[in-house]
């Protein structure tokens, strides 16, 4: 007995995307539910509320899918590397950042980009700037980038800042495929060549800057997606301490405030007066071994334990028991010794071009035109034939 449709797409939407690709072969209707916009949406909220995030490892020139409930457990986890596109179709790429379900790459000293949906194995060649705005930043003296998803709108942007007679700001948008200008831009902010790639967290990308004022007081410049339009957060560290950015679940800044002892601030998202609160803090010595610097990559869904990427000899993904003070490490197989880790969304999400019809040329038209007026004469003469035969008069 075949399933209500309503019951079967509540049961497929459950289903990992892998497996949902292989359910497209069963049958056209199969098939057109998997691929519809609806589905595609549901599937994505649900894998989002039920089903923990998956992890991207970016390495030099390779990229390794793994997911947090594997780091979780005890046992040794299969990192699976993903070839393409980036060695075969977008070679000496930087990885620019994760945006929900996509990831955007970009060409080592260029301005050209790559949307990548790894769950799916599609991307997207982005197209190029305008040549005026691509002739700006070529002649910029520094240029900030950033990439993350639009829930306002349900798109995804690429956002482009260059330090060029002021601040130049262009968008791209995956929805309509075409770049924009922002005109709306702040004056007196020097957005830092330091914070080159903007992090994304809850709708916004951020990057670290100064005022353009004698105290040249540090700040966070946001830009929000949604609306596009920049805002400014104060800095919860003081002008002269050692902090940066890290892109774990939320936005996040490392204050190095002695040798021995880094405090972890996160951005506050519930509206309270402060912007920043003190998640926790690491001293050394401690159970993270020696360690040049650590990023928070994600907490676990007890809030107990955070999972650190630190840097020693080699990049190391560990649990960090917040209250115990204890490590756990995790275990991932095939990977390279140094990588970054990203938490991204699985989703069918579909990266098809608009193709849009070629307008036949001059000569095609012209010759279509040639052989329409050939076969009207054609049709003339055997009308007169057929009238001169039959109006003929015998004398």
């Amino acid at each position: 007995m075949a399933l209500p449709c309503e019951l079967m797409d509540e049961v497929l939407c459950r289903v990992p995307v892998k497996y949902l690709l292989r359910c497209r072969c069963v049958s056209k209707e199969w098939c057109s539910l998997i691929d519809s916009t609806a589905f595609i949406k549901k599937h994505l909220k649900t894998t989002t509320e039920c089903n923990a995030p998956g992890v991207i490892l970016t390495g030099k020139q390779s990229l390794f899918l793994t997911d947090l409930e594997s780091l979780s457990a005890d046992e040794e986890v299969d990192g699976v590397e993903l070839r393409d596109p980036l060695k075969s179709v977008f070679p000496d790429a930087d990885f620019v950042g994760a945006g929900n379900s996509l990831l955007c790459f970009c060409k080592k000293n260029a301005c050209k980009f790559l949307i990548y949906n790894p769950a799916t194995r599609k991307y997207r060649k982005v197209p190029d700037m305008p040549s005026m705005f691509a002739l700006c930043f070529g002649m910029a003296t520094a240029t900030n980038r950033g990439f993350g998803y639009d829930h306002v709108n349900d798109d995804y942007k690429v956002v482009m800042i260059a330090d060029f007679c002021g601040m130049l700001v262009i968008v791209y948008s995956l929805k309509s495929n075409c770049w924009t200008q922002i005109h709306d831009v702040p004056s007196d902010i020097l957005v830092y060549p330091s914070s080159q790639k903007g992090m994304f967290a809850s709708g916004a990308l951020y990057w670290l800057a100064a005022k353009n004022q004698p105290d040249g007081c540090f700040i966070v410049l946001g830009f929000d997606l949604g609306p596009e339009q920049f805002k400014e957060l104060p800095s919860p560290v003081a002008r002269d301490g050692d902090f940066y950015f890290a892109d774990g679940g939320s936005l996040c800044i490392l204050e190095q405030c002695t040798k021995s002892r880094t405090d972890v601030w996160l951005k506050n998202n519930y509206g309270a007066e402060n912007p920043w609160y003190k998640a926790f803090a690491v001293e050394k010595p401690c159970a993270l071994g020696s360690f040049k610097a650590f990023r928070p990559i994600a907490f676990s869904r007890s809030g107990k334990n955070v999972l650190l990427e630190v840097d020693q000899d080699r990049t190391k993904l560990l649990w960090y028991d917040l209250v115990k003070k204890e490590v756990k490490d995790t275990r991932i197989y095939g990977i390279p010794s140094k990588f970054s880790a990203h938490l991204y969304r699985e989703s069918l999400l579909q990266l098809t071009e608009n193709v849009r019809r070629q307008k036949p040329s001059k000569d095609k038209k012209k010759k279509k035109q040639e052989k329409k007026r050939k076969k009207e004469k054609k049709q003339q003469q055997k009308r007169d034939d057929f009238l001169s035969k039959g109006f003929k008069l015998k004398l």
